[in-house]
């Protein structure tokens, strides 16, 4: 971390039951000077339990009679383009989805929203640390931070643990789970989703977790009429670009201190192969009107026509009355320079050595 005491880190507002496992899965790697983020972080988070309890209860009724309706799942890894994409279908009012206010407050969103508002809005406003893309509080944010403050079977705790990285990245299979565990995590995934569905006024919901890209098949098992949009991108671009989310991520929430250059690099393009591994083995079970496939590099020259041919093959109805909305976004985009990075020799072999499918899959060529 960046700071000693971070009043914004997420570990502030999780269940207290979650963030005491998170705690004890990682004490003997937990640096001694973030002791006192964590003391801090334990007592807000104790704090906020009775607000959690009365959260629950006050909103029972209106997530039990929730339903989850034609769902938009956006896949591809980290660093894909998944974030420009999502932003653009977010510009289209038939969807709801989980917002920033929602995603750091949604364990106690009716009680204490407001309090915490002013504090996100100030966050949202420095962009984000990866990339300097500018949020606001009207765009959406992925739904897996949220559900690591509810379920301690997520992947976003690895931002706080990067020793743990691979532990808490496998919890993107959740198909190798005992099905106790693969249970717990469905039922409160679903309950996230029900709960941003009330939040939302009813409307289908417009998601995004890289991990999903792992999981479509128990997507599909818990929302049958689910649709997903996947963005894929040459993978030396990713791969690095993934490794310049993590350094500045882990700078901002780490509790320990972070792995060498060339272990973040293995984990990374090992999480990569095994999660386009299950991706390319899970869609071949989807109908034609399921999933719409996007090349990144297509997609930064011009959306607009790509976007109207997803509806189109998804059977998704709403287009030319969003057009307007989804272009003048895209405008606000021009003058927008992505990072620029330097690859050196070792990464470029790891990927060739070990991503060979993934090149053949979408026909792009080796350095």
């Amino acid at each position: 971390m960046d700071k000693l005491i971070s009043l914004a880190h997420p570990l502030i507002i999780t269940k207290f039951p979650v963030f005491l496992k998170y705690i004890a899965e990682n004490r003997r790697d937990i640096s001694p000077k973030y002791y006192p983020q964590i003391l801090m972080s334990g007592i807000s988070s104790l704090f906020l339990t009775p607000f959690v309890c009365a959260e629950n209860l006050l909103c029972r009724k209106a997530v039990k009679s929730s339903v989850v309706q034609t769902p938009l799942f956006v896949l591809g890894h980290w660093r894909c383009g998944t974030t420009l994409l999502y932003f653009l279908l977010a510009q289209d009012s038939q969807f709801g989805f989980i917002d920033p206010l929602m995603t750091f407050t949604m364990n106690f969103y009716h009680l204490l929203g407001w309090l915490f508002r002013p504090t996100i809005a100030k966050h949202l406003h420095e962009g984000r640390p990866m990339d300097n893309i500018k949020y606001s509080m009207s765009l959406p944010i992925e739904e897996y931070i949220s559900f690591s403050t509810l379920e301690s079977d997520s992947v976003y705790p690895l931002n706080f643990f990067p020793k743990s990285f691979i532990r808490y990245n496998k919890n993107a299979f959740i198909d190798e789970f005992p099905e106790k565990k693969r249970e717990k995590w469905k039922k409160n995934y679903d309950y996230l989703l029900r709960k941003t569905t009330s939040l939302n006024g009813g409307r289908n919901l417009l998601l995004k977790s890289p991990d999903n890209t792992a999981r479509i098949r128990f997507l599909k098992e818990m929302y049958p009429d689910a649709k997903f949009v996947n963005i894929y991108r040459e993978p030396y671009t990713v791969i690095r670009s993934t490794m310049h989310l993590y350094d500045k991520m882990m700078l901002h929430w780490s509790l320990e201190e972070i792995p060498p250059v060339e272990t973040m690099e293995d984990w990374i393009i090992e999480t990569f192969k095994m999660m386009y591994e299950a991706y390319f083995k899970e869609i071949q079970a989807l109908p034609p009107n399921t999933l719409f496939e996007i090349k990144f590099e297509d997609f930064e020259k011009d959306p607009l026509p790509i976007l109207k041919n997803m509806y189109e093959t998804l059977e998704l109805d709403g287009f030319d009355e969003a057009l307007p909305s989804i272009k003048a976004y895209w405008e606000s985009l021009s003058g927008y320079e992505k990072n620029k990075f330097d690859y050196p020799e070792r990464l470029i072999k790891k990927v060739n050595d070990n991503l060979n499918f993934y090149f053949e899959h979408y026909g792009y060529d080796k350095r």
